[in-house]
């Protein structure tokens, strides 16, 4: 490597770096000035006095759907890399690993990398092609947020920002679909314009990044096959109808029974934590939850609580069931390691 590859890779290290420490100081704000404008408004007695009338019996409903969401991820991400031969246990255990990182280093998808690095050994190949498929995988949620714009809209009269929300996805989702389209379309064309350009950097940058490059863009053809897609379709759309279905059970352990106020906190709470990244979503999570729900005259304190609640119901068995699936793979490769 060159003196001038060396300054380059480094100033683009430590770019990176700038930007990560920025959206970080800049999702710690937002988590503390959500946390103050909720304690400064809610009666403190009226939220401990909700949560102490929750019906449990509710709540574990919703954290059986928030596990059944992990094998609907698992399962899609399968029919995403549908010329792979993924076991599903690994799949789930990348997945799981990558939501963990997210909540730790929630700055320019650090899970999503994770994810696809840590499962690049289980399919014999580099990360590139796992992140095609989770690039891939965010159109695919972006029209399962327009349908939930949709259900919305014949389901209640939503406020002016839903409708323009819809809209908003529903141009998103025509543009990127297009330009994927016409990508995949045309591959070999702008492979071969890719490597004419690379060609006039320094030595070596298209040996090493074209061969990425075929990587990457392998990792989004399943959207060429229509039985991959119809996989792929079917598994995002119960994976998002059982995360509807947590928050209702949670609602419902709080005598909130109204399924249109949980389809918009699901299109909320993933809007909102992408938007604004925060450790753990603390702060951010609580104040979505507020916001929606007070859509459907539910009182302030009320929509507190179950926001505390379904919390931890989203996070907590992520982390527990990540953790430890995570740590059982890591002795089986040691094991294997050992034995050889």
């Amino acid at each position: 490597m060159t003196m001038m590859e060396e300054r380059a890779r480094r100033a683009w290290w430590r770019a990176l770096a700038e930007n990560r420490m920025l959206r970080w100081v800049v999702g710690l704000g937002v988590m503390s000035l959500s946390v103050w404008l909720l304690s400064r408004e809610l009666d403190w007695a009226q939220v401990r006095g909700a949560l102490q009338q929750v019906e449990y019996a509710w709540v574990l409903l919703g954290v059986a759907a928030i596990v059944g969401t992990f094998f609907a991820r698992s399962w899609r991400w399968q029919a995403l890399l549908w010329q792979g031969k993924l076991a599903l246990l690994p799949t789930m255990t990348a997945l799981l690993v990558g939501e963990m990182v997210n909540m730790a280093l929630p700055v320019m998808r650090s899970g999503d990398v994770a994810r696809a690095v840590w499962i690049g050994p289980q399919r014999g190949t580099d990360a590139s092609e796992a992140l095609g498929s989770v690039a891939l995988e965010k159109v695919w949620d972006l029209l399962a947020l327009l349908l939930c714009g949709v259900l919305l809209l014949v389901l209640t009269s939503p406020p002016d920002w839903v409708m323009r929300s819809t809209w908003g996805a529903a141009g998103m989702l025509a543009v990127g679909g297009a330009a994927l389209w016409v990508g995949l379309r045309w591959k070999s064309v702008w492979f071969r314009w890719a490597g004419r350009i690379l060609e006039r950097f320094p030595a070596g940058w298209d040996r090493a990044l074209l061969p990425k490059l075929h990587s990457l863009a392998q990792g989004l053809t399943s959207i060429q096959n229509p039985q991959a897609s119809a996989r792929v379709l079917g598994w995002t759309l119960l994976k998002w109808g059982l995360g509807a279905v947590a928050n209702w059970a949670v609602m419902v352990a709080f005598g909130i029974t109204s399924f249109p106020a949980a389809i918009l906190l699901l299109a909320g709470l993933m809007v909102g934590g992408a938007i604004v990244p925060t450790p753990g979503r603390l702060g951010v999570f609580e104040a979505i939850c507020v916001m929606c729900l007070a859509l459907f005259d539910v009182p302030y304190d009320t929509a507190l609580a179950v926001g505390l609640v379904l919390h931890l119901v989203v996070m907590g068995p992520p982390l527990v069931v990540g953790a430890g699936l995570a740590l059982w793979s890591q002795s089986v490769y040691r094991r294997a390691d050992g034995s050889v």
